[in-house]
């Protein structure tokens, strides 16, 4: 990572929402150095400022409070995060935090409440990352839900810790659906009447199949990381692309006529769909078919 150069031709530092989330420690000393711009679907939507570097950036040098500029990252997750103080006492709840727990994520108590079965192993990790051990994972029971679990990540900061709380039993879920997805991909390829293609929420292809690289004329390995937007006519780039990003919304669209470039330098009519896929209620990629068009 190159850090900022002074002035203001300095590159921008931009972090992915999640990427903030699991390496919070890090990023917050370079935002005490530089604003980070808070990317959402590779989009620039928030940014984190260190106190000291807000007061000289506005509000006649009032220093920002730290809650107000980080409330709304934390706020824009779906990811239960807890922020805790020195004590071990929450300091912050993000909203998702509070929509599953309620009152005992109220600020002030201690993590113990999270689980009846659990919560006195929680707060022991707690306490252990607060007097300097690594970051700890804890497995929690779900109150009133048996069979389900939490996977609590306990990351140290320099004052206090972050919690990161994920559906254990949902990953799980999650890898079959994603299994049942795979099966499902091949077997529509098989009849030979599209070829679908994964999309990932940055607009990149990703893990290219032989059918999308046999109807372009390309090696699977030369699409890797591709702008699926780059391998459409110019012509019909902004409609193909308005319809992908309604798909990374959630929301589903008819096809979309358009012409792909292949490798051998033409192109290829072809009728384009995609579909939203989720991940435990959330769009995770998008699904792109491509049927061809008689000309």
């Amino acid at each position: 990572m190159v850090e900022p150069k002074a002035g203001r031709d300095a590159p921008r530092l931009q972090v992915t929402a999640s990427t903030l989330v699991r390496h919070f420690g890090e990023w917050q000393e370079r935002a005490a150095r530089a604003p980070v711009y808070v990317l959402h679907h590779g989009r620039p939507r928030l940014i984190l400022v260190g106190v000291e570097l807000a007061a000289t950036l506005g509000d006649n040098g009032r220093p920002t409070q730290t809650s107000a500029l980080l409330d709304p990252i934390l706020d824009a997750l779906d990811l239960p995060l807890l922020l805790l103080d020195g004590e071990g006492l929450i300091a912050h709840a993000n909203a998702a935090a509070r929509a599953r727990f309620g009152d005992r994520v109220a600020v002030r108590t201690g993590v113990v409440a999270l689980s009846q079965r659990d919560g006195d192993t929680l707060a022991a990790a707690v306490r252990r990352v607060l007097d300097g051990a690594p970051r700890e994972r804890v497995s929690v029971a779900v109150d009133r839900v048996p069979g389900r679990t939490l996977a609590v990540m306990v990351e140290p900061l320099p004052e206090g810790c972050l919690l990161r709380i994920e559906d254990e039993t949902g990953a799980i879920e999650a890898q079959a659906t994603a299994a049942a997805r795979d099966s499902i991909v091949a077997a529509v390829e098989a009849t030979g009447l599209a070829a679908l293609a994964r999309i990932s929420l940055r607009g990149y292809l990703t893990a290219p199949r032989p059918a999308p690289a046999a109807l372009l004329h390309m090696p699977p390995a030369l699409l890797t990381g591709t702008r699926f937007l780059a391998l459409v006519a110019a012509a019909d780039r902004p409609a193909v692309g308005e319809s992908l990003e309604r798909a990374s919304d959630g929301e589903i669209d008819g096809t979309v006529p358009a012409a792909l470039l292949t490798g051998d330098g033409e192109e290829l009519a072809v009728a384009l769909g995609f579909w939203p896929i989720r991940v435990n209620g959330r769009v995770h990629e998008v699904i792109a078919a491509a049927v061809r068009r008689p000309v």
